[in-house]
């Protein structure tokens, strides 16, 4: 097994939650703790697991092991869980015209500037939102979206296809050429496990309406005066063309 494929092996039982000393059991080949640190230290736990790990070390094998600095963090957990939680409750269901503001506000830090309406991404809920502004706000029906991916080289190409396609209900047949990352001098620790998707609709109409909606935000929010002669930057914001190879048809 090539070190790379032990990487990735070792990160996906991290993300599911299994602590160091589980992994270094579950894994066919010999791997220290430090080693399995160094290799997930980049990976963010939910609260759910991190709550089960409490658990191992208070009451199961690792009974002792759990000391203030631990419990103060889980403890610290659920403060932020509870102040997400109540800040929720702050927003009530959105109009049409909020939906169609916030949608706008998104594509502006997220989205392409010129040639056609892109999306590019790696959070799942961001992606089903944009999609679902598309839709609703935006009119744009599912046989004019287009999608693709930008991967690491050893990423189960057609099971990240699947995942993207349930999140955005775009079938697979329409996902173009995806871009695969190899390893090598630019190679990234904190690897995306369902890659980036950028979604495209070839409108260019449509995206001169979108940005004419910004513009307008611009031009009545609370700063209007001292920045309404600034124009829209020009290109693609959040990620660069060359990442991804898309196609229209």
């Amino acid at each position: 097994m090539k070190r790379w494929e032990k990487k990735e092996l070792v990160r996906g039982l991290r993300s599911r939650g299994l602590s160091y000393k589980e992994i270094g059991q579950k894994t066919p080949f010999p791997i220290s703790k430090s080693t399995i640190s160094d290799w997930c230290k980049d990976i963010e736990l939910t609260f759910e697991q991190k709550e089960r790990l409490a658990k191992l070390f208070k009451n199961g094998s690792y009974a002792g092991s759990l000391r203030g600095s631990k419990t103060n963090q889980i403890k610290r957990e659920k403060e932020i869980r509870e102040i997400k939680e109540k800040a929720s409750l702050e927003i009530s269901s959105l109009t049409e015209n909020e939906f169609k503001l916030a949608g706008a506000m998104l594509y502006w830090a997220e989205g392409a500037k010129s040639r056609y309406v892109d999306v590019a991404n790696s959070d799942p809920l961001l992606i089903r939102f944009m999609v679902g502004w598309l839709r609703s706000i935006c009119k744009v029906s599912g046989e004019k979206f287009r999608a693709s991916l930008h991967l690491h080289s050893g990423q189960n190409e057609e099971t990240i296809k699947k995942y993207w396609s349930e999140i955005t209900g775009i079938p697979i047949e329409r996902f173009g050429k995806s871009y695969i990352k190899r390893e090598g001098s630019g190679y990234r620790k904190n690897r995306l496990y369902n890659g980036t998707i950028k979604i495209r609709v070839c409108d260019r109409n449509l995206l001169h309406k979108i940005l004419g909606w910004i513009e307008g935000v611009v031009k009545k929010g609370p700063l209007a005066h001292p920045v309404e002669h600034l124009p829209l930057k020009q290109g693609v914001a959040g990620s660069s063309p060359s990442r991804l190879t898309i196609f229209c048809s």
